[in-house]
């Protein structure tokens, strides 16, 4: 969902005020962009966006909060910071990529290793 383009649509999306959206806003400021916080509807999630159309009806997803806005800590705020302020560079972008897909396949290997040892049990017949 991170970096997707989405329309705008008053049924699919509402805005979200109270502390996180002046903190959101705050930001929007600082690095001249135009933020706020929506939830989407028929997700449940909320998300940190940026209007990127004049007309403020198309946008980008900027961070994910999950389903709840008590999510947003310490932690994630930095890391706003850092995605609005200082761009990942390609190095770092590599390095997710190799990160992500070793994780993935270590996954898979565990979880065939499991499935192996129980086929091995069902042949035994435990």
């Amino acid at each position: 969902m991170l970096g997707m383009v989405s329309n705008f649509n008053r049924q699919a999306h509402t805005f979200v005020g109270g502390e996180i959206g002046a903190f959101v806003r705050g930001l929007a400021e600082k690095s001249k962009r135009d933020l706020c916080v929506i939830r989407y509807e028929r997700l449940g999630v909320f998300c940190i966006i940026e209007m990127v159309s004049p007309n403020r009806d198309i946008f980008i997803d900027i961070m994910n909060l999950g389903k709840s806005l008590g999510n947003f800590d310490r932690k994630k705020a930095h890391e706003l910071n850092m995605r609005l302020f200082r761009p990942v560079t390609c190095d770092e972008t590599s390095r997710y990529m190799f990160d992500a897909d070793s994780d993935y396949h270590h996954t898979r290997q565990e979880w065939n290793s499991e499935e192996t040892e129980r086929l091995e049990k069902c042949a035994r017949g435990e």
